[in-house]
């Protein structure tokens, strides 16, 4: 996904070889504050980011979804990860090791442009997440977060799989039992529901929207 601007025949004479890998849901694929070699691009399924707090706790920070690269800070601001990466479902990735990726740049400036775009990207979607998942209504938050999933993980349908209560909690500063009332409220209007065995389901765009608006409104 991220060379996809590239000719082929650039990719004939790298330092090291790219991996294309499927992992599935619950693989680590590094650690905070591990030093790091390799980033890795999404080609299909999710992936948390997690940080640590002072206290030893879990907080997810961001889901990274198809098209998304985890692991850039070590092109821009060090030798270690910043985050712990976790796949939420099965994941489809390519695994690139660093050395390669400044192999290439300096043989396609080009690629220099996509990456910076997609660090860009990170830095909207970091703002993106504080302005809209860590704030507001825990009804909003939940509504939030389905929208993304929608934006980052639907597939050919639209539909979308949902992480698991714990996540939600953790992505949206609740507790898991405040996630789980919402969904359940949710699912009885409609605003959710399945349409396949496994745990796939469909949402009500529009109607999620006009509740995070009312809601805002209500404060």
């Amino acid at each position: 996904m991220l060379f996809s601007r590239l000719p082929p025949e650039s990719f004939d004479q790298l330092l090291q070889p790219i991996d294309n890998e499927r992992h599935h849901a619950g693989s680590v694929l590094y650690k905070e504050g591990c030093v790091g070699k390799e980033i890795f691009s999404i080609r299909s399924g999710l992936v948390k980011l997690i940080r640590l707090g002072l206290d030893g706790s879990e907080r997810v920070v961001r889901l990274l979804g198809k098209g998304a690269v985890v692991g850039l800070e070590l092109l821009d601001q060090g030798e270690v990860y910043k985050h712990t990466a976790v796949t939420l479902q099965t994941v489809d990735l390519c695994r690139i090791p660093k050395v390669t990726l400044f192999d290439l740049e300096r043989h396609h400036p080009e690629l220099c442009v996509t990456v910076r775009q997609k660090l860009q990207y990170h830095v909207d979607r970091a703002d993106h997440w504080i302005e809209h998942l860590n704030t507001g209504k825990a009804r909003s938050r939940i509504a939030e977060l389905l929208l993304l999933l929608a934006e980052i993980g639907a597939d050919s349908n639209g539909d979308i799989e949902l992480v698991s209560r714990d996540d939600m909690a953790s992505i949206a500063g609740i507790t898991k039992e405040t996630a789980s009332r919402i969904i359940a409220e949710f699912k009885r209007h409609r605003l959710l529901y399945r349409v396949a065995a496994n745990n796939t389901h469909r949402i009500q765009a529009e109607m999620l929207r006009e509740l995070i608006q009312r809601e805002s409104q209500s404060d």
